[in-house]
């Protein structure tokens, strides 16, 4: 009987030990391409978790990044092949880069930082709950130490390209202004597969083969210094339409502006996952779509500055296959981008046209939803 039960005892220790190290290679990977999404909840304590991740993002990272990438958004099963390829596709940039999520979900929370992000709590959001710009530009200037720092949508994926063409822009004659603002349209991209996003050159064929370039009024990041004015930017919420062209209208029209399209020379992917016009305009599908609209109502700006034609730089290759900076002369520019005191008050009745038109688009989704239930 004592035999039986040594047997016993030394059977539940194995199974014990197999046990942790099945969990810890579940978890391990040495290119952090891992679909932990997926993985199902684990019982945590949650004030344990929260403590944790606060004494992690409360303190400034000393090392200084070249770039601090930041983004935030919610669970949703239904994204997660897309989260998962932004985390893997950012972690992948660069040695020296900082991704950083902004969440309050500690689930999800546990699930980033296992891959290697940073996270940062929500603390300011809109009317309708979603986070505001500028206070994310402002908590990461806080967190971490950095050369640039970039907003950009969790669905977007960049190349190597993108670093080559900051440190290009950086050896130019514009390379050390405070106000330098890097921005560049997007190409819309359907079903993109984790090998394609963790795959620079795998991308690249993505864009030429399925990718279509997106109008000039969509700007899903922005790439900036410490230094950027941004004091007097209003609290424009993200993934809403105006945060992007309010941006680059004010940025267009100061006076000496360094604002840089790169898309010549850096391919950004929207990975589309709605279908129809939904997925290439998800922001206007939201049913606080207007926010952003209701803020700047009182506001007296061009739209029509707030595109990438609008900016004064922009960066090209040459024959020699290096990144080029030229300047976009007042002929290359969109005849709209610049405001005059004679299209001020015509300017005004534009935004109020296209502010009731927003609303009738609104109200239409809204029926369209209403009738689906």
């Amino acid at each position: 009987m004592v035999k039986n039960d040594w047997s016993i005892k030394t059977i539940c220790v194995v199974v014990g030990i197999l046990h942790i190290i099945f969990i810890f290679r579940t978890f391990q990977t040495n290119d952090r391409i891992i679909h932990l999404f997926s993985v199902g909840k684990i019982l945590t304590n949650v004030n344990k978790i929260q403590l944790k991740l606060h004494e992690k993002t409360n303190a400034v990272t000393k090392e200084k990044s070249f770039l601090t990438l930041f983004t935030s958004w919610d669970s949703d099963k239904d994204k997660y092949l897309c989260r998962n390829n932004t985390i893997n596709n950012w972690n992948r940039l660069h040695e020296n880069i900082t991704s950083i999520l902004f969440t309050n979900d500690l689930d999800l929370s546990r699930r980033v930082t296992s891959m290697g992000w940073k996270v940062l709590p929500v603390t300011k959001v809109g009317a309708t709950g979603v986070p505001v710009l500028k206070d994310m530009f402002y908590a990461s200037f806080a967190s971490q130490d950095s050369e640039f720092y970039a907003y950009a949508n969790g669905d977007i994926l960049f190349t190597n390209d993108l670093i080559d063409t900051i440190k290009a822009v950086i050896r130019s004659n514009i390379g050390d202004a405070k106000d330098l603002l890097f921005i560049g349209k997007r190409y819309d991209v359907r079903h993109v597969s984790s090998d394609e996003a963790t795959n620079f050159d795998k991308l690249k064929e993505t864009v030429i083969d399925r990718g279509q370039l997106h109008n000039a009024w969509g700007i899903d990041y922005f790439i900036m210094r410490k230094s950027y004015p941004l004091q007097d930017y209003p609290d424009l919420v993200i993934g809403r339409p105006l945060v992007d062209t309010y941006l680059v209208s004010e940025a267009v029209n100061r006076p000496r502006s360094h604002v840089v399209d790169i898309t010549k020379t850096s391919p950004t992917v929207h990975q589309v996952t709605l279908p129809g016009s939904a997925g290439i305009r998800e922001g206007m599908s939201k049913l606080d779509n207007l926010y952003n609209f209701k803020v700047l109502e009182n506001e007296t700006w061009n739209q029509f500055s707030g595109l990438t034609v609008c900016a004064p730089y922009f960066t090209t290759i040459r024959s020699n296959m290096k990144i080029r900076i030229k300047k976009r002369g007042t002929e290359g520019m969109f005849k709209r981008c610049r405001i005059t005191n004679k299209h001020v008050k015509k300017q005004q009745k534009q935004n109020k046209i296209l502010t009731k038109l927003h609303k009738q688009l609104s109200d239409l989704n809204f029926r369209k939803k209403k009738q689906k239930l």
